[in-house]
């Protein structure tokens, strides 16, 4: 397939093809444009429940986020219900970026997802992005790996 467009799968339902894409395309904004020094892969992505979103081709991806289950101590309001769901590791190739990309991939995970409440901790100069979906920050902003960021819900 050559025509970009939204691609989901479970771990054990990836080509390699596809996992290189989603590889190369989070090592290349979170290791080398973010210098984000903290373990990307933790394990979650092989988590059964786990689901790779992912814009772009079958070799290609130049939009990605990915939805897992809350940890136990998964942050949220505390008069909000507990989140179903937290979407990270958010990342759009930096020549791809200004086109809509991320909030598409929100979307269609909403479009999936929709009725389920949600958390991310997104980096804060983008959060309006989120909050064009309907989330609402919570706490306060906080630093990780060296950026800011903020929790946001959806309920």
């Amino acid at each position: 397939m050559s025509e970009h467009s939204v691609h989901r799968a479970r771990w054990d339902r990836l080509t390699t093809d596809e996992l290189y894409g989603i590889v190369v395309l989070r090592n290349r904004v979170f290791a080398l444009e973010q210098r984000v020094t903290a373990e990307d892969f933790d394990g979650r992505d092989r988590h059964a429940d786990t689901e790779h979103w992912w814009f772009g081709t079958d070799t290609e991806a130049v939009g990605y986020l990915r939805l897992v289950r809350p940890a136990a101590d998964e942050a949220h309001p505390g008069d909000a219900t507990p989140p179903e769901w937290v979407i990270g590791r958010v990342a759009t190739d930096p020549r791809h970026r200004g086109r809509g990309i991320a909030g598409r991939l929100v979307a269609a995970v909403l479009a999936e997802h929709g009725h389920d409440p949600f958390v991310l901790h997104a980096q804060e100069y983008v959060a309006g992005l989120y909050e064009q979906h309907g989330f609402v920050r919570f706490g306060d902003p906080y630093v990780e790996a060296g950026i800011t960021h903020v929790g946001m819900h959806r309920p």
